[in-house]
């Protein structure tokens, strides 16, 4: 509790605005960002699915959708202005940040004892 208290002090204490650190246009940050977004949400899907597109699908919608709310907040909330070429560098980073689940293996289904054929009296007829 006391680390959390301290992490979100932190948060309060840092005075954040909405410019860059990379490059004075910011789209290495919103390719970036989008990245990570994007490959974090795909990766926690396809362990949860285990189906690799609707990970992707997901992972990329999500990391777009996070860089449009940016955008449409960005006038309001960061003194900045919307920038169409922000949202397409956070859209492309998060298509190539949800493409992580491409090679990764498919897990195997948990095999499950047939407990119906033990109970059922087939179990002796095998040996």
């Amino acid at each position: 509790m006391k680390k959390i208290a301290i992490v979100l002090l932190f948060f309060i204490a840092v005075n954040v605005h909405a410019q860059s650190i990379f490059s004075d246009n910011g789209h290495p940050e919103h390719f970036i960002i989008g990245a990570v977004v994007g490959g974090a949400t795909s990766y926690f899907v396809y362990k949860k699915t285990n189906n690799k597109f609707k990970a992707w699908i997901i992972g990329a919608a999500t990391a777009a959708t996070i860089g449009y709310l940016k955008e449409v907040v960005d006038p309001k909330w960061f003194n900045g202005e919307r920038s169409a070429d922000d949202f397409k560098y956070s859209v492309f980073g998060g298509v190539i940040g949800a493409s992580i689940v491409i090679p990764l293996k498919r897990r195997k289904p948990k095999e499950t004892p047939n407990i119906t054929m033990a109970f059922n009296g087939e179990f002796d007829s095998i040996y």
